[in-house]
């Protein structure tokens, strides 16, 4: 385990309550502005499922990914979505996507 994921798997619950009021609608709209409604987006590094829940809110197709086991149980109740649990190296489908939502600001 890596010592981000360790961080972020000790730290789950702190992390998502201090960054869920936080208004990042701009940059989530800015980034839905490129691509049609209903379209496919991995949020990549989904974290708390934040961004995934507003996309999704706003109807688009989402698949949500994080390294973090806490990461993902917390995004998982949040978006009522699977949520795939891997190291980012080990994702190779990037193909598939419309667009790819990586936000390392949060």
């Amino acid at each position: 385990m890596s010592e981000t994921t360790e961080y972020y798997d000790n730290n789950a619950e702190n992390y998502a309550d201090s960054t869920a009021n936080i208004d990042f609608s701009e940059m989530q709209d800015a980034f839905l502005s490129e691509i049609k409604v209903g379209a496919s987006i991995l949020d990549f590094g989904c974290g708390s499922g934040r961004d995934s829940l507003y996309f999704l809110q706003k109807g688009y197709n989402v698949t949500a990914l994080d390294g973090s086991s806490a990461m993902c149980r917390i995004a998982r109740e949040k978006t009522g979505i699977p949520v795939m649990e891997m190291d980012f190296n080990d994702f190779d489908e990037l193909d598939k996507y419309d667009g790819i939502m990586y936000d390392n600001e949060s």
